[in-house]
């Protein structure tokens, strides 16, 4: 499916200067054609298809059979427990992060297109996420919905809001993250349906990443200073984006220990292959600010 849009220029003056909406501007067409490229590959698919719903039953409240949790109702591990919490918390703040980006980004042409089409796609992971917590009785579904509420509750600001650089080159790390948190919990989680189920969640993850890291290497050809120095602050600041959930220092500790992420893996497997992809050791004409 192509996607065709009519680019107008904003009026930016004579300046040289790369404001966010000169560089919004120049991008657009990368964007488009990135649109286009995911829209071709990305592969719809049912969460539905996804959850063993014949190991559900109701859960005590309204229904008179209504069968209290216990934790060893489900075959998943406590670590595969503890990371599907944070991840699926994670995910259902994308209210707030669907307000973030499409401040930054805008709502029309290519991008608003994007924004929506990522914004559909990710609004995904939440629900098969969900629907397989609550009917393979692997999390207290009481302290799962009390623990959304109260994250939900905080919503989420970018610590790169300031910046439309900044910000891709956080979403082209993070997305890697995020991509490689779910298939490491598939992996520590003991039941073959949470690894099908993450794994399908990782593929458009991936995608994601993909969008973001091609467009992060086109902004370093129109502005090598201003996007080494924002690869730069997102690589040394980073921290990913469910960090003010409840527990979360707890339970990322328990990732770590578990070898569902840690900084070996944050280096190694998300920072590493990005930085390779964008050859930021072999880019040419930078100034005294890249340079830093």
């Amino acid at each position: 499916m192509e996607l065709f849009v009519t680019i107008v220029s904003p009026h930016l003056g004579t300046s040289a200067e790369w404001t966010d909406a000169r560089l919004l501007y120049a991008l657009e067409e990368v964007v488009e054609k990135e649109l286009n490229r995911h829209l071709q590959v990305a592969k719809d698919w049912m969460p539905h298809e996804y959850v063993p719903w014949s190991d559900g039953r109701n859960f005590p409240g309204i229904f008179e059979d209504g069968e209290a949790w216990e934790k060893d109702q489900s075959k998943v591990t406590e670590i595969g427990r503890i990371a599907l919490v944070v991840n699926l918390l994670t995910e259902d703040n994308l209210p707030s992060y669907h307000h973030e980006i499409a401040s930054l980004f805008g709502r029309d042409g290519a991008w608003g297109t994007w924004v929506h089409r990522w914004t559909a796609e990710e609004g995904r992971h939440g629900i098969v996420m969900r629907d397989y917590l609550l009917a393979s009785r692997a999390v207290d579904p009481d302290k799962l919905e009390q623990f959304r509420m109260a994250h939900m509750s905080e919503g989420f600001e970018s610590d790169n809001r300031h910046s439309m650089l900044h910000s891709v080159a956080y979403v082209a790390f993070q997305e890697l993250a995020t991509r490689i948190s779910h298939r490491n919990t598939g992996h520590q989680s003991g039941d073959p349906v949470c690894d099908r189920m993450l794994a399908r969640i990782a593929t458009d993850e991936n995608l994601h990443m993909v969008f973001y890291r091609n467009l992060l290497k086109a902004a370093f050809e129109l502005a090598p200073d201003l996007t080494m120095q924002a690869v730069r602050d997102v690589v040394v600041n980073f921290r990913m984006p469910g960090h003010g959930m409840p527990g979360f220092e707890r339970a990322a500790a328990q990732m770590a220990i578990g070898e569902v992420y840690n900084l070996r893996i944050h280096h190694d497997d998300v920072i590493q292959p990005v930085l390779r992809f964008l050859k930021v050791m072999e880019i040419d004409g930078l100034g005294p600010d890249g340079q830093a």
